[in-house]
């Protein structure tokens, strides 16, 4: 079981966006249901978090969010080559109940300062949750998922049957998001329930970090 220490580290978040592609696309695709899903989202963050201050811009608030950051990353740290890559690390992690391996995973604040909010649409007309108020929901949603994650499978083997992720995928910027993908998991030669273990996947100059453990568990 986690400690309240290394719950602290790991992150989790249930950020609203379009299914992920199983190739990388060659342009965004935006199913008319994403923003409806996006917009509850910010409801419940904006629930979660209290009162927005609207008097603010949001890059004076960004501006802001950076200023205790001591880093600027220009790309994802300690990312891999592939989803599939990703997701085998993941799994040896979770096997391992290796907590700094699964923090290792996920997109850390400066990550999210730099590379992932300035381009979310959560971050652009109508939402503009403001970045302090939607990292503070990932953290509260990372100590759920990370526990409920660790609990259920933390210290057993585990091993990946298949990952499918559905067929499209949502660019921002730089950055493609693959959302719910899902995963068949092995483990004691039991085949588990394809399920959604783990929240969206982002790719940055085809660099692969979680952007949490948000899951159905």
């Amino acid at each position: 079981m986690l400690t309240d220490r290394s719950v602290g580290l790991l992150l989790a978040v249930v950020v609203s966006a379009t299914a992920c592609h199983a190739e990388r696309p060659g342009q965004a695709s935006s199913p008319q249901g994403a923003e409806a899903a996006q917009a509850q989202h910010v409801q419940e963050v904006v629930a979660a978090g209290g009162v927005v201050d609207s008097i603010l811009p949001i890059p004076v608030q960004l501006e802001r969010f950076r200023a205790d950051l001591a880093e600027r990353p220009d790309t994802l740290r300690h990312a891999s080559a592939s989803r599939e890559a990703l997701v085998t690390r993941w799994t040896r992690a979770v096997a391992a109940n290796d907590t700094a391996a699964l923090n290792a995973m996920v997109l850390d604040q400066a990550e999210f300062a730099w590379l992932y909010y300035p381009d979310s649409r959560m971050s652009l007309p109508p939402y503009e949750a403001p970045p302090q108020l939607l990292w503070g929901q990932i953290l509260e949603s990372s100590n759920a998922g990370a526990r409920a994650l660790l609990n259920t499978f933390g210290g057993k083997p585990l091993a990946v049957g298949s990952l499918r992720c559905p067929t499209s995928a949502i660019a921002e910027g730089r950055n493609l998001l693959y959302e719910r993908c899902t995963v068949r998991l092995r483990s004691a030669g039991t085949t588990l329930p394809e399920n959604v273990y783990f929240g969206t996947i982002v790719e940055r100059d085809h660099r692969f970090k979680f952007l949490g453990y948000a899951n159905n568990l």
